[in-house]
């Protein structure tokens, strides 16, 4: 009897402890099942007119429970990655509503949706309140616009492939078909993702329709072309143009004499059934066009958005009987136009973009920056360590015995170790790292005014999270560069921005000691001390050499000077402030044209060289004219000539506890 008394003594024990645990946990989850449904807090969130480096987004909180003290966190939903966190420190008291803007550079993204996360966290990071907002960064578009300009528009609306979705930015998207008119042309383009032009006489258009197309088109506008037989035509307005395309001869089925290019590889259909056209590419298509041997056409990047120029006609193409095709026409079109939007680099193409990878070689180059003076002479070490393993040995032994006291050898032994210690301990000092380390680069743009970009490398000794508060004037900023942790963890992120007020505080969680972060930030006042202008009078280019005379108008001594463009990089020695210098006269440092120019042989061919001399104070200002001049090179045209100088010393981006080594490169664009 008793022992059945203590068993049920123990399942109500039991039961009642199970109620109270349950009902603790049940009503932190109400808490926040109520948070999340918005009736403790209200949070909206909207795109706010952005500019091409980042996206705005206005964020109103409204608290409507009790008083509240935290922040407000944002997040992009990043596939395979680890987002960053964009912090907000907030103070709400009961029934108030505050808005504010959030500033994600579009560079900091390396592959998203578009989905946004705003989640709200007590002063202990503790998660009360959260809120996806879906496809935010595409303005919540659940299709893509293609706009179509042709005679023929029913012969090309199987190009919506019957509702099937493509992967654009992301995400699946079905493609939304949209007829237009001349007249009504420059207004629709805004609203469009895609623009078709084929069967259609270009020469119609007026001046301003096709600078409006040529904008779009530099803007983030996909641009896809076919010619054919009506290759003259749907050509002509671009003869001359910002494309410089025309037609030469045209080719039909069965036409003899006609040698079926190379590019045309019939792999994914019978190209002989259709009327091909050779086409006239000259200027800026000619040399940067890549031909693409699976769909027969011409693909690139054009400004921020892309091009493709087929010599067949796609209305033609989507009449061909099932017979010439080798895979389903849906199959196609669909790789057709991911092709080319894998092209584009605006903010809604895909991160498989074919562009010139300037990122890449900025944040290697701010690494080689970093090493380079970090790099440590271990020589008085060496030198102490060679000193005491000789002196503890016959020497000592030596003196002991001169002084006839050899019976005091193995109490010498351990008192010279401890002083041995003690001397290696003291010159090693220096190279404790005992703060964070930073070299920043500062890109200020003479041509025109408006905010610097900094470029930042950072690292710690320790494993444990650090942040940084930048120097006042900072805008916004983001981490930089494919440097993401891969993973999904609820609630974590790998590199964090704060603002509290008007400051900002950069950031990282380490997983390893020393380990490297990259950060860029736009400032408003960083550089504002330089006056003047840097440029070449007189320019000339011969045989891809440069000439002409530089003249650095400045109130700053550069260390070392560039002339790029295209593909040819220029190095020179300094130039002072108010000086000037013919390019004739001088023996560059280093100097390459054509396709010879690459990451690698900037810095193995010539930085290298620095390194065997242990020049490494010269490693580190080259290597940041580098990031200056792969930065400016991303903003120029292809015709266009970037100046550059790099000046030491710099303004500092951090006011903190750090040990900073700043550089900045003056540059203009001509």
């Amino acid at each position: 009897m008793n022992r059945k008394k203590m068993k049920m003594r123990g399942l109500l024990a039991a039961l009642t402890f199970m109620i109270l645990f349950g009902g603790i946990f049940c009503e932190d989850a109400m808490l926040i099942v109520r948070a999340e449904a918005g009736n403790a807090f209200s949070i909206q969130a909207e795109m706010t007119p952005s500019d091409k480096e980042t996206y705005s987004i206005r964020l109103t909180i409204e608290n409507q429970g009790e008083d509240w003290e935290g922040t407000v966190r944002l997040t992009v939903d990043e596939n395979y990655y680890i987002p960053s966190a964009y912090d907000t420190a907030l103070s709400l008291p009961q029934g108030s509503r505050k808005q504010f803007v959030v500033k994600v550079p579009v560079n900091s993204i390396e592959s998203s949706n578009g989905t946004v996360f705003v989640t709200l966290l007590d002063r202990k990071d503790n998660k009360i309140a959260e809120k996806e907002f879906k496809r935010l960064l595409t303005g919540e578009m659940e299709a893509l616009s293609m706009g179509i300009l042709s005679d023929a528009y029913s012969k090309l609306t199987y190009l919506d492939m019957g509702g099937r979705d493509i992967y654009f930015y992301n995400d699946l998207y079905p493609i939304k078909l949209v007829e237009l008119k001349q007249g009504s042309l420059a207004d629709e383009l805004d609203a469009l993702t895609f623009l078709v032009i084929d069967q259609y006489n270009t020469a119609i258009l007026t001046e301003e329709e096709l600078e409006a197309i040529e904008l779009w088109n530099l803007n983030g506008g996909v641009l896809l072309i076919g010619t054919g037989a009506y290759a003259e035509d749907t050509l002509s307005g671009f003869d001359g143009g910002y494309l410089d395309i025309s037609s030469g001869v045209v080719h039909t089925p069965g036409d003899e004499e006609f040698s079926e290019p190379d590019y045309m590889g019939n792999v994914y259909l019978d190209s002989s059934q259709l009327t091909i056209a050779e086409l006239q590419i000259s200027g800026y298509a000619y040399n940067n066009l890549n031909m693409d041997y699976y769909y027969g056409g011409w693909f690139e990047s054009m400004g921020d958005g892309s091009v493709c120029i087929v010599p067949y006609s796609l209305a033609e193409l989507g009449s061909l009987d099932e017979s010439s095709w080798y895979i389903m026409p849906e199959d196609f079109v669909q790789g057709l136009i991911e092709n080319v939007s894998n092209y584009a680099v605006s903010r809604y193409a895909s991160s498989t973009s074919y562009y010139d990878d300037h990122d890449y070689d900025i944040r290697r180059l701010l690494g080689v920056i970093g090493n380079s003076n970090s790099i440590l002479n271990f020589g008085v070490l060496k030198v102490l360590v060679i000193v005491y393993v000789i002196f503890v040995g016959p020497i000592l032994y030596l003196i002991l015995r001169l002084l006839k006291r050899r019976e005091l050898y193995w109490v010498a032994v351990p008192i010279t170790a401890l002083l041995g210690i003690g001397m290696v301990y003291l010159a090693g000092r220096g190279f404790e790292v005992v703060s964070t380390k930073v070299y920043s680069v500062t890109m200020k743009n003479l041509s025109e005014s408006g905010n610097t970009i900094t470029y930042l490398h950072c690292y710690d000794a320790n494993r444990s999270e650090w942040e940084l508060r930048m120097a006042d004037g900072c805008e916004y900023a983001g981490p930089f560069g494919d440097s993401y942790r891969y993973g999904s963890y609820e609630n974590s992120y790998y590199y964090h921005i704060k603002k509290e007020g008007d400051t900002f505080f950069l950031g990282m969680k380490p997983e390893t000691n020393f380990e490297d972060s990259y950060f860029y930030l736009s400032s408003s006042t960083y550089g504002n001390g330089v006056e003047g202008s840097l440029l070449i009078q007189d320019l000339l280019v011969d045989m891809g050499r440069v000439g002409g005379t530089v003249v650095n108008d400045t109130n700053k001594d550069i260390s070392y000077f560039a002339v790029a463009w295209n593909d040819c990089r220029y190095v020179y020695e300094g130039l002072d402030a108010g000086a000037s210098c013919r390019l004739e006269d001088l023996e560059p440092l280093y100097g390459t044209s054509g396709s010879s120019y690459y990451y690698g042989s900037y810095v193995y061919s010539f930085l290298s060289n620095y390194y065997d001399d242990r020049e490494y104070g010269k490693v580190g200002t080259l290597a940041a004219l580098a990031v200056g001049i792969d930065a400016a090179m991303a903003q120029a045209d292809k015709d266009e000539f970037v100046v550059i100088g790099v000046v030491e010393n710099w303004d500092k981006t951090v006011n903190d506890n750090c040990s900073e080594v700043s550089y900045g490169c003056l540059y203009s664009v001509q």
